[in-house]
């Protein structure tokens, strides 16, 4: 079974100085915003995402010291490491900061934790508004790590980010190109109409990102992105009428058009695989094991628990639909999660079987007890054969 996930103790993150340049410059806009995409945990054991309208100041003060740049409230370690190379990079592409001046970045919501490296995109596009005086566009959301040498990297949650970049109202998300499989898997899992609800691009560099978030964009995309919003108000009026809709050889048109204007518009691309019938049919290893444990999360969770606990605690109706929701998915699971899927679905059925008919004798306890450990003993010998193959590592990323 997965390890327990380790959130890194809040650290007042310090604030990171930069070399200032030789003039008396300013920042050419004092306050600016952009769209980051956060996820919150769930209490069934899923995921939640949700816009956040991040924004920074450029306060000015007297005197003559380097400026300095943090976010307006404690954050975790992982974050603070992001926005360091976020400054690094900056700096790199400007040739320092003008001097005395306090950046701070704030989330709308600052009493709430945060954590993780997914906001150090939009902290970039918050920053070169500030030196260039650039507008973004208030529809855009994007969320992605980055480097000094500004390549964005992958990061989790995507498919959630997504979901709620949509109900956050935006039109256009951008996210690491590294995280495609993700975009793949929303196809699998939920058809072609979330990606006809927002449009999806993979972002591989800070410019990438720019591009999207600019309200200049070049004729070509500009007008491909109108046409394909027309297309959008028209399909989301009735959610039944997407597919058809979609199969009509003016949409493909259309598809098409946008993709030639924006080759890493993820939207057009899997869309038109839909319509041609190419679409991917199975999920990622990684969107597999997700969905899996996703769909299981108290069979998961019970297998690390003593089995007498679990029948007094775990529901027949709960076990059924998680039972039904595993079978239904396999099929469309990468086929090296079958062998995990299918133990997890037997021990299901042993622990189900105890909640529905209750033992009454030690006799049967013992036997039933016996059952259920050989069945977590396999499932969890499936988990560890599968996370620690070599070419489904590689594919993770770990």
């Amino acid at each position: 079974m997965p390890p327990p996930v380790s959130v890194p103790t809040p650290v007042i993150n310090p604030p990171v100085t930069a070399t200032p340049v030789a003039t008396k410059e300013v920042f050419k806009s004092r306050i600016n915003q952009v769209n980051g995409l956060l996820i919150s945990q769930l209490s069934s054991g899923g995921e939640a995402g949700q816009v956040t309208r991040m924004s920074l100041t450029a306060l000015p003060s007297p005197g003559d010291w380097p400026s300095t740049l943090k976010f307006n409230q404690d954050v975790g370690d992982s974050m603070s490491k992001a926005l360091n190379e976020v400054s690094k990079f900056s700096q790199l592409r400007h040739g320092g900061w003008p001097e005395s001046h306090l950046l701070e970045i704030g989330f709308e919501d600052k009493y709430i934790g945060k954590d993780g490296p997914s906001a150090a995109v939009a902290c970039a596009l918050l920053l070169e508004a500030a030196i260039t005086g650039k507008k973004w566009d208030p529809a855009f959301a994007v969320t992605g790590d980055m480097n000094a040498d500004g390549s964005v990297q992958p990061i989790g949650g995507v498919r959630a980010k997504i979901r709620g970049a949509t109900k956050g109202s935006c039109k256009l998300v951008g996210v690491p190109v590294k995280n495609e499989r993700s975009v793949q898997d929303i196809l699998v899992l939920e058809g072609p109409a979330p990606l006809v609800g927002i449009t999806v691009f993979g972002i591989k560099t800070f410019d990438d990102a720019m591009l999207l978030a600019s309200m200049e964009r070049p004729t070509a995309l500009q007008t491909a992105l109108t046409e394909f919003d027309n297309m959008r108000t028209v399909m989301m009026r009735d959610p039944r009428q997407i597919v058809p809709l979609l199969r009509t050889p003016h949409a493909a048109q259309r598809l098409q058009a946008l993709l030639t204007a924006a080759p890493n518009c993820y939207s057009a691309k899997y869309l038109l695989l839909y319509l041609q019938g190419r679409a991917p049919r199975s999920l990622s290893i990684g969107g597999s094991i997700e969905a899996a444990q996703n769909s299981a999360e108290s069979l998961v969770s019970a297998i690390d628990h003593d089995v007498s606990k679990n029948m007094s605690s775990l529901k027949g109706d709960e076990l059924g639909n998680s039972l039904n929701k595993l079978r239904q998915l396999r099929p469309m699971l990468d086929a090296r999660v079958w062998p995990y899927v299918d133990n997890l679905i037997a021990y299901g059925e042993i622990i189900r079987s105890s909640v529905l008919n209750p033992v009454r004798s030690d006799a049967r306890l013992a036997d039933l007890v016996g059952k259920a450990s050989k069945a977590a003993g396999a499932t969890k010998a499936a988990y560890s054969k599968l996370i620690n193959d070599v070419e489904v590592r590689e594919e993770l990323g770990l």
